[in-house]
């Protein structure tokens, strides 16, 4: 006897709904946007930890992602943006910014003429009055980093030794240090510490910069001090590098600069061109997509000279693909390795008190690929032995 139609259909209708109900909750489709403005914003982080398994996504240019993952608490954050915590996803998610942005303004290819003598001025007294005295200031950072299937969070806390004219480099001596991770490595990461200071804007502000750069003012920029005013900038060769400058127009100094990067300005300025292509003939390396912000403010001490008081950075670089290299594994084991999607903050206050006696750790310049020395490498790997406490992060800290 052949069963009722009806019987058979009943638990496949119930089937087709399980597995709607499993596809929907296991992958869905958000945007992530600005609160005031809607607009997308692209790197975003996006994670949870569930079952003692570290989930993650990253937002595209178009702040679209894929939540590919179960999760109770889902956590969203970005450098310049409050962060925010969901137990439920809507189709968009509007995060708070940090700090209002100024309006775009159109780079016009006619400028007027003062704005480059203006910053010719800046290039030539920059050294006496952001370099030129050795300096010892408080320092608290902090870095996170994200990538598919790990979190890494360091705080990092003590003296600075501040790069001057006759002394070549920075140099930390650390009192506090903390490490959430999802593994139990207890290796401290200053990489994005050495490139907020060695890439400072200031210093690589230079003749090269101002002509390769349009400059307009910001007419809607207001500042207690009337000598202050915004300028806008622009490559004039590419399309993706911007950003925007504080200058006091009658000291000739920067106050603070925020600059924009893409992948062909980033390629161009922060990587050797030969060796990204023997990294690929030898290894397969490569370069997708390579984004950076950065953000600094300059503070004057009662001498006059000017410091980088406090710096954001957010670098996002996707697309390697290197081969099994035992060597490089092993360094990047000891040395702590790195994560494609990386945030920064660096803030520089005032020494309150010297201890009698320093210890002083060098910090060598920034790099994103290199060949390196034997003693570099040493180097690297001391400076990945920081003493820190360790946590691992939980699913509650969502």
């Amino acid at each position: 006897m052949n069963p009722r139609p009806e019987r058979m259909i009943r638990p496949l209708i119930l089937l087709f709904a399980v597995l709607m109900a499993l596809s929907v909750h296991a992958q869905r489709h958000v945007v992530v946007a600005d609160k005031d403005t809607h607009e997308p914003i692209p790197q975003a982080s996006i994670y949870t930890k569930e079952n003692g398994v570290f989930h993650s996504a990253i937002s595209n240019d178009m702040g679209e992602a894929v939540i590919h993952f179960n999760f109770r608490r889902l956590t969203f954050s970005h450098l310049n943006y409050e962060r925010k915590v969901l137990t439920s996803l809507p189709d968009t998610i509007f995060l708070t910014p940090r700090y209002r942005e100024t309006a775009e303004v159109v780079v016009r290819n006619i400028e007027p003429k003062w704005i480059r003598e203006k910053l010719k001025q800046v290039v030539k007294t920059k050294e006496k009055v952001y370099f030129s005295k050795p300096r010892v200031l408080s320092y608290d950072y902090q870095t996170q980093s994200i990538d598919r299937n790990s979190y890494y969070a360091y705080q990092s806390k003590g003296l600075m030794q501040m790069k001057s004219l006759d002394h070549d480099h920075y140099s930390l001596s650390q009192t506090e240090g903390h490490i959430v991770s999802v593994d139990s490595t207890q290796l401290t990461d200053v990489a994005n510490l050495r490139r907020m200071l060695y890439e400072d804007f200031v210093e690589e502000l230079d003749g090269g910069f101002i002509r390769s750069h349009r400059f307009s003012e910001n007419g809607e920029f207001k500042s207690a001090n009337k000598n202050e005013l915004e300028l806008v900038f622009r490559s004039k060769n590419r399309h993706d590098d911007r950003g925007r400058i504080v200058i006091d127009t009658a000291r000739c100094i920067i106050r603070s600069a925020y600059r924009i990067s893409g992948t062909e300005t980033n390629k161009r300025e922060r990587m050797s061109a030969i060796l990204l292509t023997f990294a690929h003939a030898m290894s397969g390396y490569r370069i997708d997509k390579w984004n950076r912000t950065y953000h600094v403010t300059y503070t004057e001490l009662p001498d006059g000279t000017m410091y980088p008081s406090d710096v954001s950075y957010k670098c996002y670089i996707e697309g390697y693909d290197k081969e099994e290299d035992p060597a490089a594994n092993e360094f990047d084991e000891q040395s702590g390795g790195g994560f494609p999607n990386m945030e920064a903050t660096l803030h520089l206050s005032a020494a309150t008190s010297m201890p009698d006696s320093i210890a002083w750790y060098q910090l060598p310049g920034s790099w994103y690929l290199r060949l390196s020395s034997e003693k570099e490498r040493q180097q690297e790997i001391t400076l990945s032995h920081l003493p820190a406490t360790f946590d691992i992060y939980k699913e509650e800290e969502n």
